[in-house]
């Protein structure tokens, strides 16, 4: 038989105990009835920064901020008369003393233990100060987006995934809460059949049909509807899915618009009038649209660009979500506002000859990245004979031709193709033809694809897209002395074309004398340069100097926004960047390239008539390789592409 087990030494086993306790990860203290300290941990010495050798035989309130000190007695008092198990967590936020003086955020809990005849108490502390921290950063992004939803002048609400409301403005209060009063956490089938009730419909056979309908396409990806009050009001409803399965919805009030509208009709005869009062609608609406946008997409990128406080996979693709959406907005307020400044005749052009197939090529390379994600392959054409230039706006022709390709692709399908192709009808007019292999046009949208907010019945459906792009197109082709116009065959695939008067001499336009472009002829330097400007007398000076290099390409693009791409796409060895730009500015566009991993090495040249010290220090805090101003010295951007450009 073996021999019972000895129990250990008391000694042994106090410093087994006192061993585990060093294990712990919060700080641990034990104090009798009078607040002195008899014990504490590793962690203790961690957290407050004293030896414990110091801690034992002191006070508690050596841990604890002098602001406290004095009420602290009477709650160890009240305590030891009463002593229970105090969770950690519970009772007023609590706070640490360091032994530098400085205060942390703390969270106790307490333990009554009785050996023998004394009673302690075991006090177990966490700093909590990171966490409290957090907590303050969450709750201040909340109250962010929360007044960003609040800011929107439209009716604005977020359904969970239980298609219960989580989140609404005051709008959606107003305009759904009639009858229900509080909606937050109201189901969305209650809502509507409480909103129902305030709808215009000639019998309630019809108002249920209608809480049938919206019911029954509840699960789709978007849908759309308008309603009439029975006060006169009409409103548009747009339901989105989100990715986690919930639903935003806005609504729109119509009823101004309704009004607006029939004053036009009326008006009609008065065509000028008209069109004038129209025009300034639409920009008055983008601007006030505007407005809302600023702060959504504000706080969203804030949010997705915060380092110190990453956001999780989830949320980060909730604010992609957010930032997708806002992103289609302001498409759609851009192409308002260029529709109302070329109705208002507010829209001016410069003309000046252009090589077609320069443009062409800029437009493919630009398209071609979205083209590869929808899978949709760009053919390139094999250019033969003379250059085919014309007399034309440069910038607003290309728009035309950027619309037509990313039409071309959007409306494409998997495995699809989009094709360029440049013809001469007759010898004094040019023809680009864009062709798709995608679903092609009804032939009851036909005559209307030229109008706005026609999308050829794909206005409720899953590609998203504002139509106005082809009116656009079209009004501008107007201005620029051109023609559009389409062929298209259902589930086949759709042409669009622009034509134009050609430059007859194109064959024989003169260039200037290399010689005159500072004297830098013979400089030998290869590479590619990208210039994004939209004057067209700075790219023709462009143009000549550049030509003065043996082997060097220029690429041109007339807006920041087909710059970045461009600049993606062919990845030239320097930017040359104006500031002041039709829609993105360079400063924003520097940004964008800065950020994206294929384009933030290459070096950025400002070219600008911003020429203040103030702009100067803003270009240079920017990170701009070197800010040059115009009227440009030569000599100084010879200098600078001398560093980029290899040799």
């Amino acid at each position: 038989m073996s021999e019972p087990s000895r129990p250990e030494p008391a000694s042994v086993s106090g410093d087994r105990y006192q061993q585990i306790l060093d294990t712990a990860p919060d700080a641990m203290v034990v104090i009798d009835a009078t607040g002195t300290i008899s014990f504490a941990n590793r962690q203790t010495e961690t957290l407050f920064g004293h030896p414990r050798e110091e801690l034992s035989g002191k006070p508690l309130d050596l841990l604890i901020p002098n602001r406290f000190r004095h009420a602290h007695a009477g709650h160890i008092e009240t305590y030891f008369a009463k002593p229970t198990v105090r969770h950690m967590g519970s009772g007023l936020g609590l706070f640490g003393r360091r032994a530098d003086g400085t205060e942390m955020d703390i969270e106790v809990s307490l333990s009554p233990v009785r050996t023998g005849n004394t009673l302690l108490v075991c006090a177990a502390i966490r700093d909590i100060s990171e966490r409290r921290r957090i907590e303050a950063m969450v709750k201040l992004a909340a109250d962010r987006l929360a007044s960003a939803v609040e800011s929107i002048q439209d009716a604005f609400a977020l359904f969970d995934s239980d298609d219960r409301l989580v989140q609404c403005n005051s709008v959606y209060r107003a305009l759904f809460g009639v009858r229900l009063g509080d909606l937050v956490g109201r189901s969305y089938s209650a809502i509507m059949t409480s909103f129902a009730e305030e709808l215009d419909f000639a019998s309630d056979v019809e108002r249920a049909s209608f809480v049938l309908a919206r019911m029954s396409t509840r699960s789709a990806p978007t849908a759309t509807y308008d309603v009439r009050t029975r006060d006169g009001f009409a409103f548009r409803v747009n339901d989105r899915r989100t990715a986690e399965g919930g639903v935003v919805t806005i609504v729109w009030d119509l009823t101004d618009d309704e009004r607006r509208a029939e004053e036009l009709r009326r008006a009609r005869t008065q065509a000028e009038a008209g069109s004038a009062a129209k025009s300034e609608f639409l920009s008055s609406m983008s601007h006030e649209l505007r407005t809302p946008m600023n702060a959504i997409l504000g706080f969203a990128q804030l949010l997705r660009r915060d380092k110190k406080e990453p956001l999780s996979v989830r949320h980060r693709e909730r604010v992609d979500h957010i930032l997708k959406g806002g992103e289609h907005l302001l498409r759609l307020i851009d192409d308002i506002l260029d529709l109302s400044r070329i109705e208002a005749g507010g829209l001016s052009v410069s003309a000046e000859p252009v090589d077609v197939r320069l443009v062409i090529d800029e437009v493919m390379t630009t398209i071609e990245p979205a083209a590869a994600r929808a899978s949709v392959e760009i053919v390139r054409p094999t250019w033969v004979g003379a250059s085919s230039e014309v007399i034309v706006d440069r910038t607003r022709f290309a728009q035309i031709l950027m619309n037509f390709g990313s039409n071309a692709v959007k409306y494409n399908r998997p495995g699809g193709t989009v094709r360029f192709d440049l013809g001469r009808p007759s010898d004094d007019r040019v023809r680009i033809s864009v062709t798709d292999t995608g679903m092609g046009i009804p032939e009851d949208k036909q005559d209307k694809i030229f109008q706005p907010f026609q999308r050829a019945g794909q206005e409720a459906g899953p590609i998203e897209g504002t139509g106005i792009g082809l009116a656009i197109s079209k009004r501008l082709a107007g201005l620029l002395g051109a023609e559009v116009g389409f062929s298209s065959a259902p589930g086949q695939g759709s042409t669009f074309w622009i034509e134009i008067a050609a430059r007859i001499d194109a064959g024989h336009a003169a260039r200037p004398d290399k010689s005159e472009a500072g004297g830098l002829e013979g400089k030998e330097r290869r590479g590619v340069v990208l210039y994004v400007e939209d004057n067209p007398a700075n790219v023709l000076f462009m143009q000549d100097l550049v030509s003065s290099y043996d082997d060097v390409e220029l690429l041109v693009a007339p807006t920041a926004e087909m710059g970045v791409q461009l600049a993606r796409a062919r990845r030239p060895h320097v930017v040359l960047m104006d500031i002041n730009l039709p829609g993105m500015s360079g400063l924003e566009a520097l940004r964008i390239l800065k950020e994206w991993p294929e384009t933030s090495a290459i070096p950025v040249i400002a070219l600008t008539a911003a020429a203040s010290d103030r702009d100067r220090q803003r270009g240079e805090r920017a990170g701009f390789f070197r800010y040059l101003t115009k009227p440009l010295k030569v000599d100084e951007l010879d200098a600078a592409l001398d560093e980029v450009l290899p040799r």
